[in-house]
């Protein structure tokens, strides 16, 4: 290697993407393999070869790290750095906007108002309109409306798109809000990003003038730009390809196999956007709707393999299915039970006992009823209760939880509740039934039972298909009741609609035409009211719970395609395999359901932040010929926690592949916390430091935390 300044330290990977000739460029890159390292020398490389910093864009996701770039391209080039523009999306919109904007119809020293300034004015027109407040709450619809902007739709487009009453209100809103901001000389912050992809498509001779201006384009996180960006990436980069772009592809995308269409079972891999595949809309009766798109990717590690009947699906882990938990009355049930206020516990119970009024329920039901459990998971289903306690004692040793009960309340036991609350006390639990959960390949967002309402913990539902009016296709309802009046005023404060309902108790529901609309309406909804999400499918008004294959047992029911639609089946039996090779996902408009080796299935992942690996593969499919450059050697971690963070990666479906690796040695061990929510995630961490500064007498200065969020 040459010796210059700009490659001294670089590694073959980082060498190469530095040094690339020309046209479009995609470096994957894991944490610590020199991502930042590479952009910087490639930015230094660019201007050592004769391209002026003035023909350089640079898109990073904060000021900071767009400082930090632009202070690093600096020390190998010197102070012609400067002339660079180094920014975020938004910073690098408002100044191409300050010179273009006239085109738009608004003034070059337009306003930006800030998210109150939005949503105070999407209160004003949804007022001026005389709509209900209640029923279209300002911050509600104003996030209905930045989510449109987040994918590149306008309110003209949103209007057209609207197939019901609300959403096309909803467009009216919309249509009124960006008149006014015209009218008033502003955009918001979605409009930064919007207005400039509508520039450049309206205008062509400002596209063509900022393609002559930027000769190449670098971004940083691709992965995490939602539609519209990169939309404003693949224009601007389209004619003269000079493009480089950072990515890391470790998301999470699910499979499928073999598929329903009006035409016949056909590989997924022979299928393309627009076909129609079956589903359900919410009726026994079988729908068909176009494929909006197809994923494959790669994925080593243990698949499932689930026999139902005399249809057999194989899955990752975690695809999610409909599925009822109808059990052999006879049989006994393993189970791992969690309270927020004890931890987790091994636990066995019968698959149907008395439930203590006479009649008879689901074990499950009854045992986290008896001791106040918040979540419990489904181990092992055995036939006799001889099998369940050998099971019982085998999880308990293995793992090291307790089978104690949480409280002893009614109960005759040894151990009072002072004594099980103090065994509770002492004893990690949490971090013990994190081996379990990797091991069982347990997923914390699907437990096989949780009370509907309690004391600490809440439940919103989200059903789909749950509210049927009229067609083929049920809307999604969401709905939530309790008697937590704390909760409820939460709700309130934040624009919900809370109504009495029975028994002195409160609720909300509504109901969307659109999944997509109805999820983000209930991950709102639950972030304002510390709710969880209890995600459900209604078909013939049965409601089935989702669960990932690697939680279906034998006994449990699910869904399957015969010559009438669809009817329930038993889950046989349940196999794990080891397999490596491609994998592939449909997303279907509208029904969001299909038929996968003759077991109905969901689309298992939705992008709560507006951004995902999409991007990544839409830009190989706008580039075919894009040179793939792969960063693997980190230079951060030893090896230790480079072999934990490649088991956990390699578990993720949606993923280009790569295996971290470095020199630095094997290092520490660590210990591994999955958190429930980021208050679980910060009492850990909080108390991990107490106990190192308590009993190891470290320093407070002397420990870090380190926090990684997009």
């Amino acid at each position: 290697m040459s010796e210059s300044p700009l490659l001294a330290g670089l590694n073959p990977a980082q060498y190469d993407a530095v040094l690339h000739d020309g046209g479009p460029l995609l470096v994957v890159a894991g944490a610590g393999s020199g991502k930042t390292r590479v952009l910087t020398h490639r930015i230094a490389h660019l201007i050592e070869g004769g391209l002026s910093p003035f023909e350089i864009l640079a898109i990073t996701f904060t000021n900071k790290a767009a400082g930090e770039m632009k202070h690093r391209v600096g020390g190998l080039v010197g102070p012609v750095a400067e002339k660079m523009w180094v920014s975020t999306f938004h910073s690098a919109c408002v100044r191409i906007l300050r010179r273009d904007v006239e085109r738009l119809g608004f003034p070059g020293r337009f306003s930006i108002y800030d998210q109150a300034d939005a949503v105070r004015l999407v209160g004003y027109v949804i007022r001026d309109l005389n709509l209900d407040p209640k029923r279209f709450p300002p911050r509600s619809v104003h996030g209905t409306i930045s989510m449109a902007k987040n994918e590149n739709v306008g309110p003209s487009q949103f209007t057209e798109q609207a197939e019901q009453i609300f959403q096309r209100k909803i467009g009216e809103v919309y249509v009124e809000y960006q008149k006014r901001l015209l009218q008033a000389g502003a955009m918001d912050f979605d409009d930064l990003l919007m207005r400039t992809a509508q520039l450049f498509r309206e205008h062509p001779d400002v596209l063509a003038s900022w393609r002559h201006r930027f000769g190449h384009v670098l971004v940083d996180e691709y992965q995490d730009t939602n539609p519209v960006q990169n939309d404003l990436v693949l224009q601007l980069a389209e004619e003269h390809r000079q493009v480089t772009v950072v990515g890391d592809s470790d998301q999470c995308l699910p499979p499928g196999t073999m598929i329903s269409t009006p035409e016949g079972d056909r590989p997924i891999e022979t299928l393309t956007v627009g076909d129609l595949v079956y589903g359900t809309g919410g009726r026994r009766d079988r729908v068909a709707r176009p494929v909006r798109e197809v994923r494959e990717t790669h994925h080593e590690g243990r698949r499932y393999r689930v026999h139902a009947g005399d249809r057999t699906i194989e899955g990752t882990p975690h695809h999610i299915v409909p599925a009822d938990m109808r059990l052999d009355p006879d049989a006994h049930v393993v189970c791992l039970m969690y309270r927020h206020d004890r931890g987790y516990r091994i636990g066995q119970t019968k698959a149907m006992r008395a439930n203590g009024r006479g009649g008879v329920d689901i074990g499950l039901r009854v045992r986290c009823n008896q001791e106040h459990a918040d979540k419990a998971w489904i181990l092992r289903v055995v036939d006799s209760a001889a099998a369940a306690s050998w099971w019982e004692a085998f999880y308990a040793a293995e793992y090291g939880l307790p089978t104690a009960c949480f409280h002893a309340l009614g109960r005759n036991l040894s151990m009072g509740t002072d004594e099980l609350a103090r065994l509770y006390d002492e004893l990690d639990t949490t971090t013990r039934a994190k081996d379990l959960f990797e091991d069982l390949d347990l997923h914390h967002e699907f437990p096989h039972h949780r009370p509907q309402a309690g004391t600490n913990r809440q439940t919103l539902n989200l059903t789909m298909f749950s509210d049927h009016r009229s067609g083929e296709v049920g809307y999604h309802r969401i709905q939530w009741s309790s008697n937590r009046l704390d909760v409820a005023r939460r709700l309130a404060d934040a624009g919900w609609n809370v109504r009495r309902s029975k028994h002195a108790s409160v609720r909300v529901e509504t109901s969307r035409k659109s999944y997509r609309e109805a999820l983000s309406q209930a991950v709102g909804m639950s972030w304002e009211g510390q709710l969880e999400i209890n995600r459900r499918l209604a078909v013939d008004g049965t409601i089935y719970g989702y669960q990932p294959l690697s939680h279906l047992r034998p006994g449990m029911v699910v869904l399957v395609e015969d010559e009438h639609g669809f009817e329930e089946v038993t889950v046989d039996r349940v196999e794990t395999f080891d397999d490596a090779g491609p994998v592939f996902d449909l997303e279907v408009d509208d029904i969001h359901t299909y038929v996968a080796d003759g077991v109905l299935v969901h689309n298992s992942v939705y992008a709560f932040r507006g951004a995902d690996i999409r991007n990544i593969l839409e830009f190989e499919e706008a580039f075919p010929d894009a040179t793939v450059v792969v960063l693997e050697q980190n230079y951060r971690s030893t090896q230790s926690i480079l072999d934990a963070a490649n088991a956990v990666i390699a578990r993720n479906v949606g993923r280009k592949p790569k295996e971290l690796w470095t020199d630095k040695g094997s290092g520490d061990k660590i210990v591994r916390y999955h958190a429930d929510d980021e208050s679980d995630e910060a009492q850990f961490v909080a108390n991990e430091l107490a106990k190192l500064h308590d009993h190891d007498h470290m320093r407070w200065g002397d420990m870090a935390v380190f926090y990684r969020t997009n």
